[in-house]
């Protein structure tokens, strides 16, 4: 049932892209069915909504769970540009465990080194504060963070190259045409 699902989803975000004439009758599924209710988390990308619902012995923050939905939240770049989106997943699902479970803590820090070009400047500021290491974390945790810092300090542009705008005009050489000659 989870894999029809996810099938359905992929089927309407290609159908989407679809020029207008070629697309066809294919609904968003707009609820999720009922067995899902007590086991996952359920992210839909095309309404920026993620469903946290009430899973079986914090079964969505395994490790095995979160290597797939990190995984497939990387295939789901654009999304991240969206506020609502990204308040759902990252306050609303991952920032919840983070502080009391490292291996979150690990898998959102991935995420965000992958994805970090797409999420909001704002918001990631945001995470960015919100996830710092504490004395407590494991080396693992200060490594990826200092990664992540790392590539975002490269993003942001010197103040030398910020006031610096380079000139578009390039001056052309002359050639000599066979009517000068």
């Amino acid at each position: 049932m989870l894999m029809s699902f996810v099938v359905d989803d992929h089927t309407f975000n290609v159908d989407q892209k679809l020029p207008s004439e070629e697309k066809g009758p294919i609904p968003y599924p707009s609820t999720i069915p009922e067995a899902f209710t007590n086991t996952v988390p359920v992210c839909v990308p095309e309404s920026g909504v993620l469903y946290p619902v009430e899973t079986f012995s914090d079964l969505a923050f395994s490790d095995i769970f979160l290597h797939l939905l990190t995984g497939n939240l990387t295939l789901l770049g654009d999304e991240f540009a969206l506020e609502e989106f990204c308040t759902s997943l990252f306050d609303g699902f991952f920032l919840t465990a983070c502080s009391r479970k490292e291996n979150v803590h690990r898998h959102v820090l991935r995420l965000l080194l992958h994805l970090h070009h797409k999420v909001a400047p704002a918001k990631l500021e945001s995470l960015q504060k919100a996830l710092e290491p504490t004395k407590q974390s494991g080396e693992a945790v200060k490594e990826l963070y200092n990664q992540l810092t790392e590539k975002l300090e490269l993003r942001k542009p010197s103040p030398a190259e910020a006031t610096e705008t380079p000139s578009m005009e390039l001056p052309l050489p002359t050639v000599p045409t066979p009517a000068s000659r």
